[in-house]
């Protein structure tokens, strides 16, 4: 009676197995005109989407559906946030080998680095204040951290113990 449940139990669990792993392995829907942000007139949205061979950042013209490819380059540039003026955007991306915040100016597409630490630098968020708010993982708990424009004067806004 023993061997007839311990086989039905392995085939179960043998199942479950295969069956969790063709789950597992099915693709969702492509992310395509993603993490929008609307521009301080409203009259924009910047997002990102695929491009030739990684995740880029485009604007669109709400009124006429113009669009505009800023970021062209072989690694992924994602989580777009429009500066109080409108004229830059700020954004993540992993093109030095590291995911770091970049500034492009929307007049020439110069593109600027912001942060350089080996530690991952996301959810940039560009404050009225002409701030840039973001997450880092640089001292090894996720923390808010907020800097200029230029890269300077670089704050740890938030501070974690290991009690909270």
């Amino acid at each position: 009676m023993k061997k007839p449940m311990l086989v039905g139990l392995c085939t179960m669990i043998l199942l479950l197995w295969i069956a969790g792993c063709s789950f597992l392995q099915q693709k969702g829907p492509e992310v395509a005109n993603w993490e929008p942000a609307l521009s301080p007139d409203g009259t924009t949205i910047a997002f990102e989407s695929p491009g030739e061979k990684g995740l880029e950042i485009y604007t669109r013209v709400l009124e006429n559906g113009e669009t505009t490819q800023l970021t062209k380059n072989e690694v992924d540039d994602w989580s777009p946030s429009w500066s109080p003026q409108g004229d830059r955007i700020v954004f993540v991306s992993n093109r030095e080998k590291n995911v770091d915040l970049y500034v492009i100016e929307l007049e020439s597409f110069a593109v600027t680095r912001l942060t350089t630490h080996e530690g991952n630098e996301v959810n940039p968020c560009w404050g009225a204040n002409d701030k840039i708010l973001f997450n880092s993982d640089r001292s090894d708990i996720w923390e808010i951290y907020m800097v200029d424009p230029d890269g300077q004067n670089l704050i740890k806004v938030t501070e974690t113990t290991a009690s909270e």
